[in-house]
């Protein structure tokens, strides 16, 4: 059997995480199976589907690596991929329906149904319908003909009229869900529920079928919220005499207290992590592990990679906790792993200060290409560009025995060292701070401190902040002249 897999979201919101995830997967599995995956739009809900988002969504597919081989982005039929531009197909499938017998129009009033549903509530029943217009017009549906021209005739005079789906009862519907195993239902469980709201209003779970018959999908890879739909999509297929495709629900991608992931409690959209500084790579990675565990445990994949592993038997049923400190590691794999220009790229465009030295630069990107988690977090570390306002009280620290006197006596022998260091930048980073080390020792153990007592001072006084690179780190990128006069900055401070 040929694979081929389809995407298919409501272009309603900006591209969602959850929404790569799933794309990411039905990617994983035609390419893995020399199949295809065909891009389709369900927008027919029309107050919230909107063209920008439909093309926010190929896009950040397209930026992320994942196209289609059929259907909208690719630039062939793409008009044929909307549902808003199907509705002549799925009238033609709905009258199928109906001269087969296995559909009929209703003409149960809102009210009367939503009476039916009070009562049923009050009496602890669950609401089935009750099959009023199935058996009413019974003794016409023997000439089906004549039975749609009269419901037809009634719903031109200006009658409103469903059509439901006529359910066969006491069937067992089993089905094999790829990741969760054999699933069953019976009928009795269901009524004939509504496929259409008229003649040119469809319902979800009537496109789909259509759909997906139509385009001849062999495998329906989504979400497990859509479990609830499978049966009665099932029904439909059999109600056609369609071949039915195999099923696979992934895991929901949930919080870290493990409701579904919501915008109330993280970032949802893909453009949202990318405007952050996360890599596009990096973030594929991530999500690939989100309800995927391969057998040797390792984390860090490229696209091919992912391809190769990826096993869509081996899913997980229980939901994925979306872990943003796994996200931050893994991304901070990716920017270890970078190219230096690129980085330098990457790094440049987080910078909001202009006319930077060209040395001095390059010295700052090598440090945070080792220590950043993101791009983003480079504005954290802003004082290597420049000192800010900050008091000598901030400097004090009881823990470490820093008192002013202390923070004098640091700041004074660090001053006098550096200003007779000779800072050679023919010298690889590591040697540089060997030496830098080497000296400090000296005057610690010269003046029987503790190394923070020393370095805790000067840490402070060439960041100005309580969370920094160490002091040799500090002193290699800022180079000597800006250590001095952070020093400097700093005694001033003190001798006010």
């Amino acid at each position: 059997m040929s694979v081929k897999v389809r995407f298919c979201p409501s272009p309603t919101g900006l591209l969602h995480i959850g929404t790569v995830r799933t794309c990411l997967y039905n990617f994983l599995f035609a390419k893995q199976n020399n199949g295809e995956i065909v891009f389709r739009m369900e927008d027919t809900d029309k107050n919230r589907s909107k063209k920008e988002y439909a093309e926010n969504i190929i896009s950040g597919l397209k930026n992320l690596g994942i196209t289609a081989d059929l259907g909208v982005g690719t630039g062939m039929d793409e008009n044929l991929y909307y549902q808003s531009n199907r509705g002549e197909i799925y009238k033609k499938y709905l009258l199928d329906l109906l001269y087969s017998g296995n559909a009929y129009f209703c003409f149960c009033k809102k009210e009367e149904l939503d009476t039916k549903k009070e009562n049923d509530k009050t009496n602890n029943v669950a609401y089935k319908y009750d099959g009023k217009c199935r058996t009413s017009d019974n003794k016409d549906q023997s000439d089906i003909k004549k039975y749609i021209e009269k419901c037809e005739e009634r719903i031109k005079n200006g009658e409103n009229a469903t059509i439901r789906l006529k359910i066969n009862k006491n069937e067992i519907i089993k089905f094999n869900d790829l990741v969760r195993g054999d699933i069953s239902f019976n009928t009795n469980d269901f009524d004939d529920f509504i496929i259409a709201k008229s003649i040119n209003e469809p319902l979800y779970n009537f496109t789909v079928v259509i759909d997906d018959h139509e385009m001849k999908i062999s495998h329906v890879i989504r979400g497990e919220d859509h479990i609830s739909n499978t049966p009665k999509q099932i029904l439909i297929y059999k109600a056609f005499n369609f071949n039915i495709p195999e099923f696979a629900h992934l895991p929901l991608i949930l919080n870290e207290d493990k409701t579904k992931l919501s915008k109330r409690k993280n970032k949802v959209s893909i453009d949202d992590y990318l405007s952050e500084g996360y890599l596009k790579d990096a973030m594929l990675n991530f999500l690939f592990l989100l309800g995927f565990n391969t057998p040797d445990e390792k984390e860090i994949f490229s696209i091919s990679e992912m391809i190769e592993s990826f096993n869509l038997y081996k899913v997980h049923k229980g939901g994925a906790i979306f872990d943003i400190k796994k996200l931050n590691w893994i991304n901070s794999k990716y920017i270890r792993n970078m190219d230096f220009n690129d980085f330098l790229t990457y790094f440049k465009k987080e910078i909001p200060i202009l006319n930077i030295n060209k040395d001095f630069l390059k010295r700052i990107a090598i440090l945070e290409k080792e220590r950043i988690n993101k791009f983003s977090d480079i504005k954290d570390d802003l004082f290597l560009f420049e000192i800010f306002e900050y008091n000598i009280e901030d400097i004090l620290n009881e823990k470490m025995g820093v008192d002013l006197n202390i923070i004098k006596i640091s700041l004074e022998n660090s001053l006098n060292f550096i200003n007779n260091f000779n800072l050679d930048y023919n010298l690889d980073k590591n040697t540089i701070e060997n030496n830098l080390k080497e000296g400090f020792i000296k005057i610690i153990t010269d003046l029987n401190l503790k190394n923070g007592q020393i370095l805790w001072p000067l840490r402070y006084a060439l960041s100005g902040v309580d969370k920094s690179p160490g002091v040799f780190e500090l002193i290699w990128v800022l180079g000597k002249e800006e250590s001095i006069k952070r020093i400097n900055f700093a005694l001033n401070l003190l001798y006010k």
